[in-house]
């Protein structure tokens, strides 16, 4: 994980993280910015798997879901993600989206929203920053929006790109 500034790298992590299977607990260790290992506890999701979980709660019809989920973006551990789902109300106004829209098409969609807080601080009232998205089922997210509290980004799709299906 990069972040870059004004053309310099502002922070940079290093690492890799593997859990003994879904549902099972792992490990993360880190090269930079410095050497550093640590346990993640039994249940810790990766962002894809999570992302799925969430489109199944809401196919099923869940309201809410919360997961640990391990991002590799930061050295503590992995955040307790809280979401709230509901229907899709999806309104007009959105710009058009080019290239292979057909993906877009005869997709359920919701809104999703999900609240990030840091391992250990489950009992604070705000969550470090949080993501709003038109998820479609096919886990595209027409828009986004990732609010930190102090500023925003909002995001909207505009062009889409299928990529070939990797042989394995």
């Amino acid at each position: 994980m990069r972040n870059i500034q004004d053309d310099e790298v502002e922070e940079e992590l290093r690492g890799q993280a593997d859990l003994e299977g879904q549902g099972g607990k792992g490990r993360a260790s880190f090269t930079l910015p410095e050497v550093r290992s640590f346990e993640l506890p039994a249940g810790t999701l990766f962002p894809t798997t999570h992302l799925a979980l969430i489109i199944r709660h809401a196919r099923d019809g869940d309201k809410s879901a919360s997961y640990g989920v391990f991002d590799g973006a930061r050295l503590d551990g992995a955040f307790q993600v809280n979401a709230v789902i509901s229907r899709s109300t999806r309104t007009t106004g959105a710009p058009p989206v080019r290239g292979d829209v057909g993906l877009l098409r005869n997709q359920p969609s919701w809104n999703v929203r999900l609240a990030f807080f840091a391992a250990g601080d489950q009992g604070s009232a705000n969550p470090e920053y949080e993501l709003a998205l038109d998820l479609l089922g096919n886990g595209i997210a027409r828009s986004m929006l990732l609010d930190y509290g102090d500023f925003a980004v909002d995001a909207r799709l505009v062009q889409l790109q299928a990529l070939p299906r990797p042989r394995c």
